[in-house]
């Protein structure tokens, strides 16, 4: 399925605002980690950073990213405005069906109340 990324202005600068959002709260879970932090921003902002510790393979990573983005996009309008989320994917992830990765990115978010 043809999944298109969160616009420019949701998304982490990652060369910039990494180090920054990677020094939040972090959240685990076996398949991802998440980092949030607070910040001025207006809209929520959304980073997916990959390591190819986890996944050899550039495939998997694409794979990774795109189920990943399009949990956030799902998600996207719930989130509080100033929040700055930076999502870590795992091997075991692609494992996982879409609606089951949404269920757990969605609890943990309500858990920390990152959304409505």
């Amino acid at each position: 399925s043809y999944c298109l990324m969160l616009p420019k202005p949701n998304r982490l600068n990652l060369k910039i605002d990494y180090k920054w959002v990677n020094s939040g709260r972090e959240l685990f879970d076996p398949n991802f980690k998440l980092v949030y932090k607070y910040g001025t921003n207006n809209n929520p902002r959304v980073g997916i950073s990959l390591s190819s510790k986890f996944f050899k393979k550039a495939v998997d990573r694409n794979r990774a990213r795109r189920i990943t983005s399009r949990v956030f996009e799902i998600l996207y309008s719930q989130l509080k405005p100033s929040v700055n989320i930076l999502a870590v994917p795992k091997a075991d992830i692609l494992s996982l069906e879409l609606d089951v990765l949404l269920k757990k990115i969605e609890s943990l978010l309500k858990q920390e109340k990152l959304i409505e």
